[in-house]
C-alpha cells in the first residue's frame, strides 16, 4: 500500500507544483483572476501532498529490508502530522483572530 501512497502523492505534488507555477505566471502578468485564486486555495494540499510524499519517500528508504516498522512509520509521521497541522493552523490564522 506504500509504495502506491507514494507513487500516487509523487504525482500529485508534480502536478499541483506545476499548476502553481503556471497560476503565478498567470497572476504575475495579470491575466485573468484565477492565478491569484488558485495561489491561495491549492496551498494546503499541496502542502498535503508534499508531506505524504516526502513521508513515504524517507520510510521507504530508511525501513529494513522485506520488513515493516510500525515504530519507524511513528516516529516519520508524528513530526509530519504536527508540521501539516502547524501549516492548517498558519493558514487559517486571520480567521481565528477576527
Amino acid at each position: 500500500m506504500l509504495p502506491y501512497i507514494h507513487k500516487l502523492s509523487g504525482f500529485l505534488f508534480y502536478l499541483l507544483g506545476g499548476s502553481f507555477f503556471v497560476s503565478f505566471m498567470l497572476h504575475y502578468n495579470q491575466i485573468g483572476s484565477f492565478g491569484g485564486w488558485w495561489l491561495k486555495v491549492a496551498d494546503l494540499p499541496l502542502a498535503l501532498v508534499g508531506i505524504l510524499y516526502g513521508g513515504s519517500s524517507l520510510y521507504l528508504s530508511v525501513k529494513p529490508k522485506d520488513t515493516n516498522s510500525k515504530t519507524l512509520m511513528a516516529i516519520i509521521s508524528l513530526p509530519l502530522v504536527v508540521l501539516f497541522l502547524s501549516f492548517i493552523v498558519m493558514n487559517f490564522w486571520p480567521v481565528f483572530t477576527q
